[in-house]
């Protein structure tokens, strides 16, 4: 791309604000209401678990009625049910998502998120689908997301290929996180929390008006915990201001955030699964730590900083500029497990450092246009897109005189020798998409046609031998799809759609990677009868993509490509609100899985880590009258079925079900007003499983019980 066209881009400023979608604010159906939140773009705040609106799948703001595509939208109210401690708790009871199959590996968390069978998974190799406000959250899996959700307001879930709006996508969807932001109401509330493993937390969400125009907001929050393997540390420290100023018809909401992470624990916390299944020495304990805490250490700190901007210039025409600059800086080591011994006990292990530097500019240009051709009503929205990345990076690795470990008595605080280095890199990568989309409106039918042309580009400096790979890669990308809403609340729909994204870095042996591509047949039924808070969607779903990345089993931070895999499957998913005082959240999840193309061991296989089956059912309930007036409860069960344990589908991993509960309790019915107490149980049986494998010498614990009090006060 040239300076001139990358200057031109820059340039460009049409318009802002992304009214990604309204924004939940009160949990209402509890006693205390926290103050609704008014959010700058259009729409209306979500009050509780349903939402009607969505501009995630759109850029526009569309009813979820007339997006002829499956969403699932998770409000603040049903986070602040579940308590939730990162992306993948949020996005739990969603169909068609599957996380927490990486246990307490903390470079992800919960956060590897796979919307419908794609998406973040067991290695830094694998491709993020996470957004935040409609922009990409870019990293190069060591560096990027783990954003905390006390700063969202709401969670997004876009299932099948996105990439007409968003550019660079997996086929499987996006989850977008919508940040908490500056309003027109007040917003004051203060937490203190305690739980197991030593855990303590702090953290605050203020916010107010300064003048008549000016709107601001300030979340923070601090924590410190133990983690599951032992010994192992985390530490936290976040805060994200917000700053908005309208006048009707121009509004701009200037947004921050800043987050460290410091932790001390096994970053890749993968185990043999011969310790998990059947050895003569018994199963490895829940709290097993592959690493050593006198060597270990992870240091992130992550900053950005940018705008949503929107003008009206009339009643018809609008423009909409977003611009967000990131900065991640990362110092980690740790070690990473090797091939276990004849012995079935001592495990050979290897170690493993990266020092990363990591910028990215993302900018998003929007005009929308809305105007009437006969009976037809149109919503026309014209885009073009910039994304900049660079990631500067020094990694060593090895194996040379790393001591063993011995899987039923480990030894830790050993010495771990300094490894020669194994890459010294600079990537810089870009990326211009112009997008065009038109949304038509012709009584109860609603028909969406889009149509994009990326071209993206990466230059990889390898400074160990001081050579250059450039990669260049261009696709158009599209999607159709129509949706018909009959009076009594079912609306049949249909889409088509493809993806395009482009695989920086190289594998193992150095060869640069091919470009996946995705496509995906969608059909299904909506259901919401009018003014009910219920909405239920049934999805079925034919999904292929190209040139799959997976995690490299032998080879730590790098990934191979399959030929092909597709992917078909059946959702449900329902939210209501039954009765005045309880909330219900369920959802069911069939994928069919297959390599349909390889040159490997995997041709025909299904791949890792995915399950056939999952549900999940969650139900929150508060009581108004009565000797229990002022208590609230919540009750969730999620499944998860057997996954295949590695490429060749020798083993797998067991089927589980956990349950999550919570309790609350309005403290004013004790004479403390505006006070309100909270305990979160997660895995409430203290179920000990596997939660996923990916090869034979890679499988992950799952979470054990854990369980959080928290004190709240608003006012």
């Amino acid at each position: 791309m040239s300076a001139a066209l990358h200057a031109a881009c820059l340039g460009l400023a049409l318009s802002s604000t992304a009214s990604h979608a309204q924004q939940a604010a009160s949990t209402a159906r509890q006693e205390v209401v926290l103050p609704a939140i008014s959010v700058i773009a259009t729409g209306t705040p979500v009050q509780g678990y349903v939402a009607s609106r969505s501009a995630a799948a759109t850029k526009t703001d569309t009813p979820l009625m007339e997006t002829p595509q499956a969403i699932s939208v998770i409000t603040r109210a049903e986070m602040d049910a579940r308590n939730v401690r990162d992306l993948g708790e949020a996005v739990a009871y969603s169909a068609g998502v599957t996380s927490g199959g990486t246990g307490e590996t903390t470079l992800f968390g919960g956060n590897s998120v796979r919307v419908r069978g794609f998406g973040g998974g067991g290695t830094a190799g694998f491709s993020f689908n996470e957004y935040l406000d409609g922009m990409k959250l870019q990293g190069t899996g060591y560096d990027g997301g783990n954003l905390d959700p006390y700063l969202f307001e709401r969670v997004d879930i876009v299932k099948g290929p996105a990439s007409v709006l968003f550019g660079q996508t997996q086929p499987g969807g996006i989850v977008n996180m919508v940040s908490k932001r500056a309003g027109a109401d007040m917003v004051n509330e203060v937490r203190l929390g305690a739980g197991t493993l030593s855990h303590v937390d702090g953290g605050v969400d203020l916010g107010g008006a300064i003048g008549a125009n000016m709107h601001w907001r300030v979340t923070g929050l601090a924590l410190d915990e133990n983690l599951q393997q032992d010994p192992a540390k985390r530490k936290r420290q976040l805060v994200a201001p917000s700053f908005t100023w309208s006048n009707g018809k121009t509004s701009l909401t200037a947004l921050a955030h800043y987050q460290h992470d410091d932790i001390n624990a096994t970053l890749v916390n993968v185990i043999p699964a011969a310790g998990l299944f059947g050895n003569p020495g018994g199963r490895v304990p829940s709290d097993f730590r592959v690493g050593d805490p006198g060597h270990e250490n992870w240091d992130r700190k992550s900053a950005a900083i940018g705008y949503l901007f929107s003008h009206a210039v009339n009643d018809t025409l609008s423009i909409r500029q977003n611009l967000r600059y990131t900065r991640n800086e990362l110092d980690s080591q740790w070690l990473y497990r090797r091939a276990l011994a004849a012995d079935r006990r001592t495990l050979n292990r290897s170690a493993f450092s990266a020092v990363e530097d990591a910028n990215h500019i993302s900018l998003d240009n929007q005009l929308e246009w809305k105007f009437s051709s006969g009976a037809v009503q149109h919503t026309v929205l014209a885009g073009i897109d910039y994304q900049r990345r660079t990631n500067d990076a020094v990694r060593h690795f090895g194996f040379a005189g790393v001591p063993a470990l011995d899987l039923f008595a480990p030894k830790y605080n050993q010495v771990i020798p300094a490894q020669a280095l194994f890459q010294s890199e600079d990537v810089v990568g870009r990326q211009l998409g112009v997008y065009v989309q038109d949304q038509l409106k012709f009584g109860a039918l609603s028909v969406l046609v889009g149509g994009r042309h990326d071209k993206a580009r990466s230059n990889t400096l390898n400074r160990m031998n001081n050579s250059t790979t450039l990669q260049d890669d261009d696709a158009f990308t599209g999607r159709v799809g129509a949706i018909y809403n009959f009076a009594s609340g079912v609306a049949p729909y249909a889409s088509y759609a493809t993806s395009f994204e482009p695989i920086g870095g190289r594998a193992f042996n150095g060869n640069v990677f091919e470009p996946m591509k995705g496509k995906q047949l969608e059909a299904g039924v909506k259901y919401q009868p009018a003014g009910s808070a219920h909405l239920a969607t049934l999805a079925v779903f034919d999904l292929t993509q190209k040139n799959m990345t997976t995690g490299d089993p032998d080879h730590t931070g790098f990934s191979i490509q399959t030929g092909e895999v597709s992917t078909r499957g059946i959702e449900l998913e329902g939210k209501a609100q039954l009765l005045k005082d309880l909330d219900l959240t369920a959802s069911y999840t069939y994928l069919d899985d297959e390599v349909t193309r390889s040159n490997g061991t995997d041709l025909g296989k299904r791949r890792a880590q995915i399950p056939t089956h999952s549900a999940a059912v969650w139900a929150n309930y508060a009581v108004r009258t009565g000797a229990l007036a002022g208590l609230g409860m919540g009750l969730g069960a999620r499944y998860t079925g057997k996954t295949q344990g590695d490429t060749i589908n020798s083993f797998t991993a067991p089927a589980r079900t956990l349950f999550d509960l919570a309790l609350r309790y309005d403290l004013r019915r004790l004479g403390m007003a505006d006070w309100m107490a909270e305990l979160n149980v997660s895995n409430l049986t203290d179920k000990d499983y596997v939660a996923s494998c990916f090869a034979t010498h890679s499988c992950y614990i799952g979470l054990s019980r854990s369980a959080r009090a928290s004190l709240k006060y608003n006012w």
